[in-house]
């Protein structure tokens, strides 16, 4: 088996979600928002399981990344929705700031990230197991650096800063 997994939410497991409030329209979405909007529901989102999409979530929530945040259904599980990163089929963006969120986001990406580990450790896949908590411990550090005031958001002024920190 490959690096990435299928969403252990469909198996029943349990996973990391984050509250987004979802207006749809018919079967599919029509608008998505961190904070109370007109016509909007508050409904558990889940996190994906990629590693490509959760370190995505989780440098735009230390600040590492300007990148906005997307909600997507979760492919053939109904009414289930996923977070997910720009170009994803169907993705409609999350309006409103970041901030208020951002520290659980983090925590939350670190947990689903922790989550893929133990999959991997249940299925006797050590090697990936540990590329994965190696992975958590990213996370953990970058939110570290965040707190301390070194994103590259607060470093930069919100400018890019071409990958240096000062």
């Amino acid at each position: 088996m490959g690096e990435e997994i299928g969403h252990p939410a469909l198996a029943g497991g349990a996973w990391p979600v984050i509250g987004v409030r979802v207006r749809r329209e018919g079967r599919g979405l029509r608008a998505a928002s961190w904070r109370p909007a007109p016509y909007t529901v508050l409904e558990d989102v889940l996190l994906p399981c990629t590693w490509a999409e959760l370190e995505g979530l989780a440098r735009i929530a230390v600040g590492q990344s300007r990148a906005r945040v997307y909600v997507r259904e979760l492919a053939d599980a109904g009414p289930l929705l996923v977070l997910c990163l720009r170009g994803a089929p169907g993705a409609v963006q999350v309006e409103g700031p970041l901030a208020p969120v951002a520290e659980p986001l983090a925590a939350r990406t670190r947990a689903a990230v922790l989550r893929v580990a133990a999959v991997h450790r249940a299925a006797g896949r050590t090697g990936q197991a540990q590329v994965w908590r190696a992975r958590a411990r990213q996370i953990l550090k970058a939110r570290r650096s965040a707190r301390r005031g070194r994103s590259v958001r607060t470093a930069s002024a919100g400018l890019p800063s071409l990958g240096h920190r000062r």
